[in-house]
């Protein structure tokens, strides 16, 4: 920013041999600066700058033809006005004194905390918490292998606190989000990924009040591995894949009993694939009779209850997904 002269204390035929400017937004960490470029060789060149009751004082010596110096005082973000004295010896022995005023600024320090983050699916909307107010968000949608779907920057107007971002891109295909949240000078960056995957298979047909996994059901586990690998293989690279194993039960017997049941058949069903080969992170949870495909009174022998759902994603299944917010058990 370059400010004109604002007052000159010598003969009108050398206005304009000084250019002054400042730092209108120090950054984080940076120091409040004022700028001074002569326009002709200057001899000896002396700043004092007052700023929130202390003086700070600079001596150049000879400063070149163009050439921009910089002063800089302690950063104190309760001072936001200086006042600068300059005198400048030009190599001609003409003097040249300017008292110049600013005042400047400091960008708002800018973080985010993701240990609350939640995206909702179906609302298309990610949800994390600012330290600040939140100007605009630069967002970039990422979809399998990494390939752009979209970009876009939107304007937000809220925070500190709580702050919903848009998603940009069709959501079933976003694998991940790249988020620049801004405010003046400040930013903040992150990378979030809402994305999961509701894996088809046939379930295992376990013997009554077991949770070993019967020979002749071996080959329906193999061809879910199957399906883990491709899925590695299309989004491995672009985010964490965990996968999450859900199991759950129809209404017959004790509700107890059948959620430790449906919990002890889906680390049945997670040690197998760990032990034939899928090595990425996975974690699970019996439900037992509380998440049911179709809803039946206490009871009843519904075929279609006595299921697991297989999840992948980098994150728990999010709101939308159709599984409940669990305290879910790593293997």
């Amino acid at each position: 920013m370059i400010l004109p002269i604002l007052a000159l204390l010598a003969a009108p035929v050398h206005a304009g041999d000084l250019e002054f400017g400042y730092v209108p937004v120090p950054g984080p960490g940076e120091q409040p600066a004022f700028l001074v470029t002569p326009k002709r060789p200057v001899r000896q060149l002396i700043v004092s700058c007052e700023a929130g009751g202390r003086t700070y004082d600079f001596d150049e010596g000879s400063v070149a033809a163009g050439s921009q110096q910089r002063f800089a005082w302690k950063r104190d973000t309760s001072v936001t006005e200086a006042r600068c004295f300059v005198r400048a010896v030009f190599v001609d022995d003409f003097v040249e004194e300017v008292n110049v005023p600013i005042q400047y600024q400091y960008a708002a320090q800018l973080s985010v905390d993701l240990s609350r983050a939640r995206a909702d699916v179906a609302a298309k909307t990610l949800t994390v918490r600012a330290s600040a107010l939140v100007e605009t968000a630069d967002i970039t949608a990422y979809g399998a292998h990494k390939a752009v779907l979209d970009q876009s920057t939107v304007e937000v107007g809220t925070g500190p606190g709580e702050i919903e971002l848009p998603w940009v891109g069709e959501a079933e295909d976003v694998v991940l989000l790249d988020i620049t949240l801004r405010n003046g000078g400040a930013w903040a960056g992150f990378t979030y990924s809402p994305w999961f995957l509701d894996i088809p298979h046939d379930d295992v047909l376990f013997e009554s009040g077991s949770h070993d996994i019967p020979d002749d059901q071996a080959f329906k586990l193999e061809h879910t591995l199957t399906q883990l690998r491709d899925v590695l293989d299309k989004y491995g690279e672009i985010v964490p894949v965990k996968l999450y194993i859900a199991g759950c039960t129809d209404t017959v017997g004790d509700a107890s009993y059948n959620r430790e049941l449906s919990q002890r058949r889906a680390r049945a069903i997670a040690t197998w694939l760990r032990d034939h080969g899928y090595d990425r992170p996975i974690y699970y949870y019996g439900f037992g009779e509380g998440l049911p495909a179709v809803r039946s009174g206490d009871g009843v022998d519904e075929p279609r209850n006595r299921r697991a759902l297989y999840l992948v994603g980098a994150n728990p299944p999010p709101p939308g997904s159709g599984v409940p917010s669990v305290g879910w058990i790593a293997l």
